[in-house]
């Protein structure tokens, strides 16, 4: 007997005993995990069944489900989308507007610098001193209409959204009106303060309305 055939029939069994643990193998744990073919009960037994419905999931094969979405029916043409979405998004004219401004306040010191921001458009700001000492400032946001818008308001009329001391603030703001809308700083520290200002937002301009040291009036700009 040669060589080669003495090593095919020492190899035999093994061949063979491979292959029944390969068939095995695939009846036990692949069909059921990949496919969901549990033809032993094997599957159930140890939960392997599970896998392969996760694996259907997680793969995203299931392209004909149906979507749904929380908004009434719309058109999909474009000026009925914007009608039928409306609350969730608002465009605006205006070009989107962004800056960081440093305001110096002086001991004694008061300013007052605001955004002209059309109703319903929302300014995202954060203010932080540079030099925190003590208290912090005194602040007041708030609002006026313009001079033009002003007829359609009662006399006077103004509208307060935050006032207190502190060392800084983060946030956002819709103007609930046309107008100027920003902040009135008040230096409570001895010695001059720095406060850094970001905004941005959708404002069409931006103006120091007011600046006093010790009571004495440099800069009061008319709405």
């Amino acid at each position: 007997m040669s060589k080669s055939s003495q090593r095919k029939k020492s190899n035999g069994p093994k061949l063979v005993m491979a292959a029944a643990a390969a068939g095995a193998l695939l009846v036990m744990f692949v069909l059921p995990a990949e496919h969901g073919v549990d033809l032993t009960g094997f599957g159930k037994l140890t939960g392997i069944n599970a896998l392969a419905s996760t694996t259907v999931e997680k793969a995203g094969t299931d392209f004909g489900q149906n979507l749904s979405f929380n908004v009434e029916e719309y058109d999909l043409e474009a000026e009925e989308i914007n009608r039928s979405i409306r609350g969730m998004l608002k465009l605006e004219d205006a070009p989107f507007m962004s800056e960081t401004i440093v305001l110096e306040i002086d001991d004694l010191g008061e300013i007052e610098h605001k955004f002209i921001i059309p109703e319903n458009s929302t300014l995202v700001y954060s203010w932080k001193l540079l030099n925190p000492e003590g208290d912090g400032v005194f602040y007041e946001f708030h609002g006026h209409p313009s001079t033009a818008d002003a007829s359609n308001y009662p006399d006077g009329f103004e509208m307060a959204y935050s006032k207190g001391e502190g060392r800084g603030q983060n946030g956002s703001f819709t103007a609930a009106f046309p107008g100027y809308h920003g902040w009135y700083f008040m230096n409570l520290e001895e010695g001059p303060i720095q406060i850094e200002l970001t905004v941005s937002g959708y404002y069409s301009e931006h103006k120091e309305m007011y600046r006093a040291v010790d009571g004495k009036v440099i800069n009061n700009v008319e709405f």
